[in-house]
């Protein structure tokens, strides 16, 4: 993952070469190229302070309208800061997270790599550059935190629950999961094989595509779909929601 988190963050970086700050990302997050370099740079910032890195003290101040090449220099070395912290320490080693079930600099790895991939896709779609490839690893383990993570713990958090019982069952070659919601919360179940569940829908496909449709980025048609068209636009809605 640390490998793979150095290799985003250059692609992402050489997308903002030939593209302007104000340039729209045209995704859910509804931001510009210029603050989808900045969020990230305050993401790794926000990192370095959970992990409790020495870096953390040292705050990148920037000017009141930075152009991209400032945002993107103080991304790129904010995020070689943070890959330093990670190399030295071992993945199971504690430290805080604002995810219950993980407590280690694992965390930390898994939520930036996905952070900085959803992110170098928005910036490569802003710039007109073709996506670089998902290693599928990646994005199948990327719709597994986004269920789990967010959709299975976030939305508790938030205190926002469905409107209605569905279900929705959710594959990608090699996984399956098993989403639920009601009024009274959500659930995220693994699921050998979501079709003897019976759920009220059906999303799938490949691994990449199904990853980024969750985040928004996609539209239904790339992925693959089937059942109740409702209970699968209540499961996209509240991830939106989970992962704003």
């Amino acid at each position: 993952m640390l490998d793979q988190l150095g290799i985003e963050a250059q692609l992402l970086t050489a997308a903002t070469h030939d593209v302007h700050v104000d340039a729209p990302v045209f995704s859910a997050s509804g931001r510009t190229v210029g603050q989808t370099v900045r969020h990230l740079g305050d993401l790794c910032e926000d990192v370095l302070s959970w992990l409790g890195s020495p870096e953390a003290h040292r705050r990148w101040e920037l000017p009141g309208t930075p152009d991209l090449r400032e945002l993107t220099n103080r991304f790129a070395v904010r995020m070689a800061d943070l890959l330093a912290e990670f190399v030295s320490r071992p993945p199971h080693d504690p430290c805080p997270t604002w995810w219950p079930e993980q407590h280690t600099a694992a965390f930390w790895v898994r939520r930036m790599l996905h952070a900085t991939t959803v992110h170098r896709a928005d910036v490569q779609t802003a710039a007109g550059i073709e996506h670089t490839p998902i290693d599928p690893e990646v994005a199948t383990d990327g719709v597994d935190e986004v269920l789990r993570v967010f959709f299975g713990y976030r939305l508790h958090s938030l205190q926002i629950t469905a409107t209605r019982p569905c279900s929705v069952g959710v594959h990608v070659p090699g996984c399956n999961w098993l989403i639920t919601a009601d009024p009274s919360g959500a659930a995220v179940t693994s699921s050998q094989d979501v079709a003897t569940t019976t759920p009220d829908a059906v999303v799938g496909g490949d691994p990449s595509a199904v990853y980024l449709w969750m985040w928004g980025r996609l539209p239904n048609r790339a992925v693959e779909t089937s059942g109740d068209p409702d209970a699968i636009a209540q499961l996209w809605g509240l991830l939106q929601l989970a992962t704003r």
